[in-house]
C-alpha cells in the first residue's frame, strides 16, 4: 500500500534532531529450529511505503498482557537472537510456543535463554503473535521485530520494536475510522505521533515506551493499516505539536485525544494531574453532536458491585467502607457538567471522596463512558443518567475533528483549535 502522490505537506518549523535512535542487532551463525505444524497464520502484509526509516525514531510497544506462554510465527525467512548472538533461523516459522521458565525464555523446547530473545522477520515479513489478552486469545501480526523478555513474576513481556511511522500506521486506523475525511486522519496522525514521542521521551529507563491499548493509544499492528492512513502519514511525516512555556526549549506536547467531548474539552490537570499548559486548558466544542455517544443511555450499578470494586483497589480509605448506602457527585469542573469528584457513603455514615476519572476506571470505562453524568439513587442500586461524551475529555475530540474536516477545515486548523497555541514542527 502506497500513499497518494501530490499531497501537500504541512508548513513546519526547522528540522530538529531531538530523538535518539536504537540500533537493530545483527545475527551470528545459523541454527535451524522446527516450529509446530498447527494452524498457519495468514500471509504477510503488502510492503510498507518508503517513509525514510533511517531518519525516524524507533519505538518500543508492549503488546497485550504479560502471560507465561505465547505463540509466534513468521511466513518469511526469520532469525532468533539471544544475548550471545543468533541461536536459531529458518525459511519459515510455523506457530511455535514461547514459554517463560526458570527465569529465561524457552523457544521451541530449547533450554531457557537468560536475558530474553529477539525474533526478526527478513524481507519485510511480518511476525505473528498469539497471546492471551483480557482472558481471550488474540492473533495479530506486526512489522519490525519482537523482544521477548522473562519477568520476575514468571511471565513473558513481548515488545514490538519498529520505526515510528510504521507504528503509527497501526495506530491511526485503530483510533479513528480509516474511511473518515483525510484531514481528520492527518490531524489524528499528528496527534498520535506527538503523543508517542512525548511518552517515549519520558520512559528512557524502561524496557518499553508505550502500551498497545488505551493505556497509551490503540495499536493493532498491520491489521489496522489502510491506504488512507498511509496517505495521512505521508502528508504529515515527522510533524508534531510542540509548545514552549517560555522557560526552556520547546517540548513535544502530550496530545491527549478522545472520541466525543459532549460539548467541551477539559483542562488536562483535571484528569491527569500536574499543571495544564495553555494548549490543554480545554475549549468549547459542540461539533461532536453526530457521535452516537454524544448522549448515552442510563447505566445501572448495584451498590454491592460498587463496594466490591472499591475494596479491590486496596486503598485504605476505600477498603474500610462498609456496605454502600449512597453515591453522589461531590463536585463538578467549573460550569461544565463533568464530575470532578464522587462521594461514596456507607451505611454507617463513613464517606470517601474519589476522583471521578478514577471512579470511572474502577467501574469500567466501557460502561461509564465519561464523567459527564448525573446520579439517581434506586434503593439497592444507582443509575448513571444524562450521560454525555465518550472518553476523558482532554485534547482533541475525534468526532469534532471529523465534523470540522467534512466542512472544509484543514488538519492544521483542527489541531490549532483543539490545542491552542501549539507550534507544528518537523521532529524528523
Amino acid at each position: 500500500m502506497r500513499p497518494a502522490k501530490g499531497t501537500a505537506p504541512f508548513a513546519c518549523g526547522p528540522r530538529r534532531a531531538w530523538f535518539a535512535r536504537l540500533a537493530l542487532l545483527g545475527g551470528l551463525g545459523v541454527v535451524m529450529v522446527a516450529g509446530c505444524s498447527c494452524e498457519q497464520p495468514r500471509p504477510r502484509p503488502m510492503p510498507a511505503p518508503s517513509v525514510g526509516v533511517k531518519d525516524q525514531p524507533i519505538i518500543r510497544v508492549r503488546l497485550g498482557d504479560e502471560t507465561p506462554t505465547a505463540l509466534v510465527a513468521v511466513m518469511a525467512p526469520w532469525r532468533l537472537n539471544g544475548p550471545a548472538g543468533q541461536v536459531a533461523a529458518g525459511e519459515k516459522l510455523e506457530w511455535t510456543e514461547v514459554i517463560c521458565k526458570s527465569g529465561g525464555v524457552v523457544f521451541a523446547g530449547q533450554p531457557p535463554i537468560k536475558g530474553g530473545v529477539e525474533l526478526y522477520a527478513e524481507a519485510d515479513g511480518a511476525i505473528w503473535v498469539r497471546q492471551t489478552v483480557g482472558g481471550k486469545d488474540r492473533d495479530r501480526y506486526y512489522r519490525g521485530y519482537l523482544r521477548i523478555l522473562p519477568t520476575t513474576a514468571g511471565s513473558l513481556r513481548i515488545i514490538n520494536i519498529l520505526p515510528m511511522e510504521h507504528y503509527l500506521a497501526g495506530v491511526v486506523g485503530g483510533e479513528m475510522p480509516a474511511g473518515w475525511n483525510i484531514e481528520a486522519l492527518k490531524a489524528q496522525a499528528v496527534a498520535a505521533r506527538s503523543y508517542a514521542l512525548a511518552e517515549s521521551s519520558g520512559r528512557t529507563k524502561l524496557d518499553f515506551d508505550v502500551y498497545d491499548s488505551t493505556l497509551s493509544q490503540v495499536y493493532g499492528g498491520c491489521g489496522l493499516e489502510a491506504d488512507s492512513v498511509w496517505r495521512a502519514l505521508a502528508a504529515t511525516q515527522g510533524i508534531v505539536a510542540s509548545y514552549s512555556s517560555g522557560w526552556g526549549k520547546p517540548q513535544v506536547l502530550t496530545t491527549w485525544f478522545h472520541s466525543t467531548c459532549g460539548g467541551g474539552t477539559v483542562p488536562s490537570a483535571s484528569v491527569f494531574g500536574g499543571t495544564s499548559s495553555p494548549p490543554l486548558m480545554g475549549v468549547v466544542c459542540d461539533y461532536c453532536r453526530n457521535s452516537p455517544r454524544y448522549h448515552w443511555g442510563e447505566v445501572v450499578l448495584t451498590k454491592k458491585e460498587i463496594g466490591d470494586a472499591l475494596k479491590k483497589t486496596g486503598y485504605t480509605a476505600l477498603v474500610r467502607l462498609g456496605p454502600v448506602a449512597r453515591v453522589e457527585v461531590a463536585s463538578t469542573l467549573g460550569d461544565c457538567g463533568r464530575a470532578a469528584t464522587i462521594r461514596v457513603v456507607d451505611e454507617a455514615g463513613v464517606s470517601a471522596i474519589v476522583d471521578a476519572n478514577y471512579w470511572r476506571g474502577i467501574m469500567g470505562p466501557s460502561r461509564v463512558l465519561s464523567t459527564w453524568f448525573d446520579v439517581e439513587d434506586r434503593g439497592n442500586s444507582i443509575a448513571i443518567v444524562n450521560g454525555r461524551g465518550w472518553g476523558h475529555g482532554v485534547g482533541m475530540c475525534q468526532y469534532g475533528a471529523a465534523y470540522l474536516a467534512e466542512r472544509g477545515k484543514l488538519a492544521e486548523e483542527i489541531l490549532r483549535f483543539y490545542y491552542p497555541k501549539v507550534d507544528l514542527v518537523r521532529a524528523y
